[in-house]
C-alpha cells in the first residue's frame, strides 16, 4: 500500500519537474509553436479605457429596481 504511493507521489513529482524544461520543446506533439509577428507593441488605451472607471463598482441591470409583483406571469390562463 505504501508503496504504491510512493510510485504516485515520485511519478507525480518527475511529471511536474518535465513540464518546466524548456529542453523538450522539440517533443511538442501538437506542432511548430507560434512566433510572435514583428513589430512594436504599444498600449492600444494608455491612460485607461474611456468611459470606464476603474474603481466604480458594477451597475446593475436596468430592471433591478423592478418590484416582484410587478413582473408579468408566465403562467398560461
Amino acid at each position: 500500500m505504501l508503496r504504491g504511493r510512493v510510485r504516485i507521489a515520485l511519478a507525480l513529482v518527475l511529471a511536474l519537474g518535465v513540464t518546466g524544461c524548456e529542453s523538450l520543446e522539440k517533443l511538442n506533439p501538437f506542432g511548430d509553436t507560434k512566433k510572435p509577428l514583428p513589430g512594436s507593441r504599444t498600449q492600444v488605451f494608455p491612460g485607461g479605457v474611456p468611459g470606464v472607471e476603474d474603481k466604480a463598482p458594477l451597475l446593475q441591470p436596468s430592471n433591478a429596481n423592478v418590484p416582484l409583483g410587478a413582473a408579468p406571469s408566465l403562467k398560461p390562463e
